[in-house]
């Protein structure tokens, strides 16, 4: 993966995350233009350098650097679109820092990759991964649409009308975009949990697999998601207990995803 063009993509998300925090002290619109400018430039060069390697992997990242990196991708490509589609700027506020963070891990660690291991050569690896990393994304990015509804229910609730209660949109449009995100999350995480089993289903990893880190967490994020979603449907949940359930689940999947590289190697487990 060419590192010139992650590291200019990565100071374009930095700059605008400048951008968007300023935005939520100066509501100006140019902010808002520049911001969305900067991510996509970012994008650009960051697709430049990344989906030829991709495309080389069969459309799958190997190791810890690429999946950071592809990671980071997402996250910026969903807040970008979710931003234009509902001319939302503040998202960006939320939603950049937290992919520069992500950006940032892939940067540091070593671009040579380990190969994967012969046990993981499997038909359904590549849409595996893919699929789990979309769903990381929506995930997270529901994980910001919480903070941002518990932010502005603090507002609400202490009639504190300040700075963010009239920045951050509504508590109804925010319980909205995270029942979707979740949605999307909780579909990718389903197939991600079947493609899973699949692939080691005739293998001998059966029962290490079941007792590894990332696929406890993994299946404990499931349930969470699952009943969330029938505590919605069946007894109204919104709000609050969402908003924190959401991002329980989010934390659970994170610790999925760090728990699938081994860092000192670089590659997968």
């Amino acid at each position: 993966m060419n590192e010139t063009l992650v590291s200019l993509a990565c100071h374009a998300y930095g700059f605008a995350a400048l951008v968007y925090l300023t935005y939520l002290a100066r509501q100006w619109m140019a902010l808002a233009t520049v911001g969305r400018v900067l991510v996509g430039l970012g994008l650009a060069l960051h697709a430049a350098a990344l989906f030829p390697v991709l495309a080389s992997q069969g459309g799958m990242p190997v190791g810890a650097a690429q999946g950071f990196s592809t990671l980071a991708f997402l996250l910026l490509a969903l807040g970008l679109i979710l931003d234009l589609r509902y001319r939302k700027p503040v998202i960006g506020a939320f939603i950049t820092p937290l992919a520069v963070a992500t950006l940032v891990p892939g940067l540091l660690l070593r671009a040579g990759q380990a190969p994967l291991s012969p046990g993981l050569r499997q038909p359904l690896l590549r849409m595996h991964i893919s699929i789990a990393l979309v769903g990381m994304a929506a995930f997270a990015v529901a994980a910001g649409v919480g903070v941002m509804y518990l932010l502005m229910e603090r507002q609400v609730k202490g009639k504190r009308f300040g700075l963010l209660f009239s920045r951050l949109p509504s508590l109804e449009f925010l319980d909205t975009l995270n029942r979707r995100l979740v949605v999307v999350g909780f579909i990718a995480l389903s197939i991600t949990l079947a493609t899973g089993a699949f692939f080691v289903a005739g293998s001998s990893q059966g029962l290490t697999w079941m007792m590894d880190a990332k696929v406890v967490a993994t299946v404990v994020a499931w349930g969470l998601f699952a009943g969330l979603a029938a505590a919605r449907v069946f007894v109204g949940w919104r709000g609050r207990r969402v908003a924190l359930l959401t991002m329980a689940g989010f934390g659970l999947v994170l610790v999925s995803f760090l728990s699938s590289y081994d860092f000192t190697a670089g590659g997968m487990r």
